[in-house]
């Protein structure tokens, strides 16, 4: 009976195993069109005049360097914190852009100046600084964070927005798993992502 039972909990233990790499696999077969998702959305923001919402989903792209160019990411990030006014955001891009090895020097030296002349005008300091609570120990985080620092909780990002999901209440689609704000998700027939019926 022993051998029975312990050669059923490791059955148990290679199948939950089993699940936890299929689930790890699916979500990283979505990590792509994410990547590409949020790269569109921030510029359709930015080119529709939200600035704020542009920077807060650019913002969302640091995670995706392994997909998507960096030297993409932190120029449309940094046009967007600018645009924003939030200079310390920008500041951190530009310093980026410049630090890159794959940048060529000529592109460096215009990354450079760029910098010059925007931080000449502006300290590196942000101007706007939205602040939120985390839902899990209620610490003063900003609105745009996906991970509190003081407990690591992790959010879901929206898919529709590309603001992090700070509260419990959510829609998520029921082919992908990929989550929205429900007054945001109210105005599509199917999902950003996948584009499942709603």
């Amino acid at each position: 009976m022993i051998i029975k039972a312990s050669s059923a909990l490791a059955g148990l233990l290679e199948e939950e195993a089993l699940a936890s790499s299929d689930t790890r696999m699916i979500d990283n077969c979505w990590r792509g069109a994410e990547a590409y998702h949020f790269f569109l959305l921030a510029q359709r923001q930015l080119y529709q005049g939200y600035v704020d919402a542009s920077m807060k989903t650019a913002l969302q792209l640091m995670d995706y360097e392994d997909i998507l160019d960096p030297l993409d990411i932190y120029s449309l990030l940094g046009l967007g914190a600018c645009a924003n006014r939030s200079f310390g955001v920008c500041s951190k891009a530009m310093s980026k852009l410049e630090s890159s090895s794959s940048v060529p020097d000529d592109q460096r030296d215009h990354y450079e100046s760029l910098a010059m002349q925007i931080f000449t005008k502006h300290s590196p300091k942000d101007a706007r600084n939205s602040k939120a609570e985390c839902p899990n120990c209620e610490t003063n985080i900003f609105d745009w964070t996906t991970v509190c620092p003081s407990c690591e909780t992790k959010f879901p990002v929206c898919i529709v927005t590309g603001r992090p999901l700070l509260e419990y209440r959510f829609w998520m689609c029921s082919t992908c798993k990929h989550r929205a704000h429900e007054n945001e998700i109210r105005k599509f027939s199917s999902c950003p992502l996948c584009h499942t019926p709603v």
